[in-house]
């Protein structure tokens, strides 16, 4: 991510340093694992010692924090609290939260929230499974719209234009042979979605990891977020996909209900 002076209605007001400490914050974002200094500077572009005062400011602030050897920084989950705060007049995040345990609680099985974000989905919060033996994920994570539950279920109920906007820039990554990699092929995905009401992740990015996800509509009938829970194949087989489905849209439908869908 070279940063580069493209054209901006405001540019001539821009403040360097913000600009660069929200540059900062989009590399932070695409490498929640964490990412080094060195590394940051690379992708932006910016000098070493400029980089290492934005992130003292950051981690001053809260913002971010540094794995347990100091060499590796990432987003802290105030950055994600803000981003709550951001995402609906009356936190969504706060208000699905109940929901989402009650699946959890129903499938025993994690239970995950997350909305649309730039060219990938994000997990907002989640519900970890009742089993010894669950799959967790970092909040904040970016996911794949063509190799996941919450990506085709929010992708499947888009507006057309917008739908085609997104399917024309996007990437395909490939995780292993059963990652869908062309545009007619998710069309066609899109439409089982659309015809049954739920999406999954037929172990679609990590062979042998199954999710199945719905849609969650806000008052105008879009789809502003998903749900979904995520399991070994063992749990979650191919065979209680519909079971499974039903339940996940059920308790999604719920949540749209709080957020005014249906009233309109």
């Amino acid at each position: 991510m070279q940063h580069t002076e493209a054209a901006a209605p405001h540019q001539r007001y821009h403040i360097p340093n913000l600009k660069r400490g929200l540059e900062v914050f989009e590399v932070l974002a695409k490498n929640t694992d964490g990412i080094s200094l060195s590394e940051i500077s690379r992708i932006t572009g910016y000098s070493k010692n400029s980089i290492f005062r934005i992130i003292c400011t950051l981690e001053d602030c809260g913002y971010v924090v540094k794995n347990k050897d100091q060499r590796k920084i990432r987003m802290s989950r105030k950055l994600a609290a803000l981003g709550y705060a951001a995402f609906g007049e009356s936190n969504i995040v706060e208000r699905s939260m109940d929901v989402i345990r009650k699946m959890r609680d129903e499938l025993a099985e994690t239970a995950m929230f997350g909305t649309m974000l730039e060219e990938d989905c994000v997990l907002l919060e989640q519900a970890p499974g009742r089993h010894p033996f669950k799959f967790l994920g970092e909040v904040g994570m970016r996911i794949c719209f063509n190799a996941s539950a919450p990506g085709k279920a929010m992708l499947a109920y888009l507006p057309k234009d917008e739908l085609e906007r997104r399917m024309a820039s996007m990437k395909f990554k490939k995780f292993n042979s059963k990652t869908i990699l062309d545009k007619k092929t998710l069309a066609a995905e899109l439409e089982r979605v659309r015809a049954s009401g739920y999406s999954v992740d037929n172990g679609e990015e990590i062979e042998g990891v199954n999710c199945v996800g719905a849609p969650v509509f806000d008052a105008h009938g879009y789809p502003i977020a998903a749900i979904w829970i995520t399991g070994p194949r063992e749990r979650i087989g191919e065979g209680r996909f519909g079971e499974i489905g039903a339940k996940v849209r059920a308790y999604a439908d719920i949540i749209s209900a709080r957020l005014g869908y249906g009233l309109i």
